[in-house]
C-alpha cells in the first residue's frame, strides 16, 4: 500500500513528474512513445499495462475501468470496484499488478529489457498468492478446512486430470482432451479443437492450459494431471531451457497460481486412453468445438465402454 500511496500522491517518478520537477527534459513515455509519461499512463494506460489489466482476473471495459484519471481507477480499485459486482479477493489483487508493472517499465527503462505482459502478470499474481498463504491462519482442524470448501463432497477427495492432445501436419486443428476422475470414476470431461498448434508438443501444452483453465472455472483447485507426453513435463520442469515455448510457460505461471499445490506425473497411452479418444475424435470431427460436462456429446462414439455413465 506504501507504493499505492506513491501512486495518488504523486510521487512516483515517471519522466513527467520528474520533467516537472525539473530534472531532466524528456517527459515521453519510452515504451510506447505517448508524450507524457503520467503516473496514469504509467499504470493504467501504457498499451503492456493495458495488457496486463485485461489478462488479469480484475474485470475491465473501456467505460468503466480503467479511465484517463489516476484518481478514479484507485478509486475503483479500492472501493467501487465492489458497487460492479467484483469480488474483494479478486481486487486484493490490484497492489501487486500494479507495483510489478512499475518493475516492469524499470527494466525496459534501465535494463533495456521487454517483459511480456503475461509473465508480469504471472509475477504479481504469484506474489499475491504466497503473500495470502504467508497471512492465513491454521485452520483448528482438517475437518473445519474441508467445511470451509465450498465445492461437492466428491471433490473433497483426491482426483487426478488425465489430459492428452491429438495434433496431425495435414489437419487444420489440433484436438484437446482431459478427464478429471477419482478412483477411476468420471467427475469431468472437456474436449476441444482449436487451430492448429505449431507443434505436437505445442499441442500437448495448450491442452494443459485449457484443462487448467477449465478446472479453476469450475472452482476446482486440486492440481493434479497426468500425461503421456513426457518432453512436457520436462518443459515444465526446466522451463529456461526451452525458449520457444516462453510464451506457453507465462501463461502456465499465470494459471498455476489459482492451484494450492501443483503436480504432473507420467503415464503409459495405455493408462491414458480416455483423454487420447477424446482428443482425436474431436480433432477429426474437423470442426471448432468445445464441451466440458460430466458426460460425453451424444456423437461421441462410446466404443469401448470408455465413459461408462455412472
Amino acid at each position: 500500500m506504501h507504493f499505492a500511496r506513491q501512486c495518488v500522491s504523486g510521487c512516483l517518478a515517471t519522466y513527467q513528474r520528474l520533467c516537472y520537477r525539473h530534472i531532466g527534459n524528456d517527459k515521453g513515455c519510452l515504451r510506447c512513445g505517448a508524450p507524457e509519461e503520467s503516473i496514469n499512463h504509467l499504470l493504467f494506460d501504457c498499451p503492456p499495462s493495458r495488457q496486463i489489466w485485461a489478462l488479469s482476473p480484475i474485470p475491465t471495459s473501456g467505460h468503466i475501468f480503467p479511465r484517463s484519471s489516476l484518481f478514479y481507477n484507485f478509486d475503483f480499485l479500492f472501493w467501487r470496484g465492489k458497487e460492479f459486482g467484483i469480488e474483494e479477493d479478486t481486487l486484493e489483487l490490484f497492489p501487486w499488478i500494479v507495483w510489478y508493472i512499475w518493475k516492469s517499465r524499470n527494466r525496459f527503462c534501465f535494463e533495456n529489457f521487454t517483459e511480456p505482459p503475461q509473465e508480469t502478470l504471472a509475477l504479481a499474481l504469484r506474489e499475491a498468492s504466497v503473500w495470502k498463504k504467508a497471512n492465513m491462519k491454521e485452520a483448528a482442524d482438517p475437518e473445519s478446512l474441508a467445511r470451509s470448501v465450498l465445492l461437492p463432497a466428491s471433490f473433497l477427495r483426491i482426483s487426478e486430470c488425465q489430459i492428452d492432445a491429438s495434433w496431425h501436419s495435414e489437419d487444420s486443428l489440433s484436438g484437446h482432451g482431459w478427464v478429471l476422475v477419482d478412483q477411476d470414476r468420471i467427475l469431468q470431461l472437456g474436449l476441444k479443437s482449436s487451430r492448429r498448434s505449431l507443434s505436437p508438443l505445442h499441442a500437448e501444452i495448450d491442452s494443459l492450459l485449457w484443462a487448467m483453465e477449465c478446472l479453476i472455472s469450475l472452482g476446482i483447485t486440486n492440481g493434479a494431471f497426468a500425461s503421456d507426453c513426457s518432453d512436457m513435463i520436462s518443459i515444465l520442469d526446466n522451463q529456461d531451457a526451452w525458449p520457444s515455448f516462453a510464451a506457453e510457460m507465462a501463461s502456465f505461471r499465470s494459471l498455476v497460481c489459482f492451484f494450492p499445490s501443483f503436480s504432473i506425473r507420467f503415464v503409459p497411452r495405455s493408462f491414458n486412453t480416455r483423454a487420447y479418444c477424446l482428443a482425436k475424435k474431436e480433432r477429426a470431427r474437423n470442426s471448432l468445438f468445445s464441451h466440458v460436462s460430466s458426460s460425453v456429446p451424444d456423437w461421441l462414439s462410446l466404443a469401448e465402454s470408455l465413459f461408462p455413465i455412472s
